[in-house]
């Protein structure tokens, strides 16, 4: 393989649980209780269209602009100072660069995502960063996997695309591209799925550092 294209949350990030955070304490100021079915409705949403559904469907009365303002100030410090990678990720970041050409394909504020990558030091191992913000389209749509190996020069069968969420994964599958899955304690629920569209799902990088797979 010579291209790598790497979600960044849950997947490089040990970020999850800060969305989640997030989500709990915004529904809390503004009176709504929280349910485990508005995390699996906005897990496959672009930052906008989570905007706009805090707004019409939670009845958040603010508008979508100023709650991604809200979101981007209570977000942005953590990624900036404090967000850990997942064990290993350093390391197989570092020997993906080795082999091939690297680049983000996130959900995350593009600012957040440069924060974050340049204070863990992946910064300088990527060709760029794609967000679903400039995309227009959210990973449910594989036009932001396709963008990425076009920046990358390079075909879908070229790449391998590493994601923690399973509809993402599918969609990246159905557009020709090798799918590693990353397992996590918060999408336990889905990973029976999956698994199913993934040629190999890890919990750590650890798994793949000495492997001949990549």
């Amino acid at each position: 393989m010579k291209g790598f294209i790497f979600d960044l949350d849950g997947t490089l990030l040990d970020s999850l649980g800060l969305w989640l955070d997030i989500d709990k304490k915004y529904m809390a100021m503004h009176g709504i209780e929280y349910k485990r079915e508005y995390t699996d409705a906005i897990k496959r949403l672009t930052y906008v269209e989570c905007s706009y559904y805090f707004k019409n469907v939670l009845g958040v009365d603010k508008e979508a602009e100023e709650i991604q303002q809200d979101w981007m100030d209570m977000s942005h410090a953590a990624y900036q100072n404090d967000l850990p990678l997942k064990p290993y990720a350093y390391e197989f970041v570092q020997k993906c660069a080795s082999m091939g050409k690297c680049i983000i394909a996130t959900s995350c504020h593009k600012e957040s995502a440069i924060a974050a990558l340049k204070r863990t030091g992946l910064y300088s191992m990527m060709e760029d960063v794609v967000t679903t913000n400039e995309v227009g389209l959210n990973k449910e749509n594989p036009r932001i996997y396709e963008l990425c190996a076009q920046k990358l020069d390079l075909s879908p069968e070229e790449c391998i695309v590493f994601e923690d969420v399973a509809s993402a994964a599918l969609c990246a599958h159905q557009a020709h591209f090798k799918v590693i899955g990353i397992l996590d304690d918060m999408w336990s629920h889905d990973q029976s799925e999956l698994k199913r569209v993934c040629v190999k799902t890890i919990h750590s990088f650890k798994e793949l550092i000495d492997s001949d797979m990549i």
